[in-house]
């Protein structure tokens, strides 16, 4: 179950939380790190698009670059006095700062300048599609590698993205060692070491044509930076692209996918169970967020109950008018409709995966996630 995986010490060390936008992915992958962090694991979450709400569930006044260590005491009350103090970290993920720590890592001194003052380098690194999860994939390698965590929860951009997140370390490899544009251009970037001549490279009726398009500046600018990473930073973009890929099929990761009942965001969970199957990583399980629940959120009657209460106990000690009675019965009947329609979705959910794929619901809540109370109720339903 996914609660004893969380809390058991031979448990996975990295947790990954992918799904659709809008989910509540964040808000679970905090939960997830928080139940790691009572179970006595030094935790910490890492997010890519936190949102204030959650910083302020945490009781953090932002999140920021370096990790910040969360206030456990409202949840973990009075310690015994041998007892670890729980840990629980946050941290949000910077794409262009990993990819200049990169470039420190793997170029020599002499051209590191020259990398980082790149235009299409600086284009990359910023805004390239693929380089945010790229980066983030990183920053957990960085992370795991330090081994000062015993848990690392990554919560993922949209599930289409996280899949990027999983491919783009070869992606992005596939994209700047293409064959077809090095062919282009190492006849032109392959005069001496770290020299780069490139008055010559319009000489190409082929660059020619793209320079024309997209502009001679850009051509350029491209073109340095393929011979620097032809050069310098291939052979160890490739070496660090294989060692994450191992690390995330091993047994140390686990990946869940977030989901609410809603068809759209059920599809993409399926999505990317069906391509983590195919690719053979480890999969932990279903996250539906947000079931509607016939007997949630009354707490002097189950919903269920309340399909009769014009003529059953509910008023019988309530001064209220018929019209008052008719709204509430309404509103009962639409939460009664809900629920079956989540629990259909959720059929059909059980249906398409079989009986052997973990799915955990976690009911709607009767309002936002504001504390760090908040977050530890949801992880009352990680069993």
């Amino acid at each position: 179950m996914l609660r004893d995986s969380i809390r058991n010490p031979q448990g996975p060390e990295i947790i990954v939380c992918c799904g659709s936008g809008g989910v509540g992915k964040t808000t679970v992958s905090a939960a997830i790190g928080l139940l790691g962090a009572i179970s006595g694991k030094k935790t910490i979450v890492l997010t890519i698009d936190p949102a204030r709400r959650l910083a302020d569930a945490l009781g953090l006044k932002d999140f920021n670059k370096d990790a910040q260590r969360v206030d456990l005491k409202p949840v973990t009350g009075a310690l015994a006095v041998d007892a670890p103090e729980p840990e629980l970290y946050a941290m949000m993920l910077d794409a262009k700062q990993t990819f200049d720590g990169l470039i420190f890592r793997y170029a020599p001194a002499e051209i590191r300048k020259n990398i980082l003052n790149n235009r299409y380098y600086q284009h990359l690194s910023s805004n390239m599609a693929g380089s945010h999860e790229y980066m983030a994939m990183e920053s957990l390698y960085e992370i795991y590698s330090q081994g000062r965590y015993d848990l690392i929860v990554l919560d993922t951009p949209p599930s289409r993205r996280a899949l990027d997140f999983l491919e783009s370390p070869q992606r992005l490899l596939n994209l700047l060692g293409h064959h077809f544009f090095m062919n282009l251009f190492r006849p032109y970037l392959h005069v001496g070491r770290w020299g780069v001549r490139l008055l010559n490279i319009f000489a190409s009726p082929v660059l020619n044509g793209v320079g024309k398009i997209v502009g001679a500046q850009a051509l350029t600018d491209f073109a340095e930076f393929m011979k620097l990473w032809d050069d310098a930073l291939f052979d160890g973009f490739g070496r660090r692209a294989e060692g994450v890929k191992q690390l995330l099929s091993s047994s140390k990761a686990l990946f869940l996918a977030v989901a609410t009942p809603r068809r759209l965001p059920i599809k993409e969970a399926l999505f990317l169970f069906n391509r983590l199957t195919e690719n053979n990583m480890p999969f932990g399980g279903f996250i539906v967020n947000r079931v509607e629940l016939p007997w949630a959120g009354i707490k002097t009657k189950g919903r269920g109950e309340l399909q009769n209460m014009d003529e059953g106990d509910f008023f019988k000690d309530i001064q209220t008018s018929e019209q008052l009675k008719q709204k509430i019965t309404i509103a009962s009947q639409q939460i009664q409709k809900l629920a079956e329609k989540d629990a259909e979705s959720i059929a059909s959910l059980v249906a398409q995966v079989g009986p052997q794929a973990e799915i955990v619901q976690i009911p709607m809540a009767e309002g936002e996630v504001a504390n760090i109370k908040d977050l530890k109720r949801i992880t009352q339903f990680f069993s």
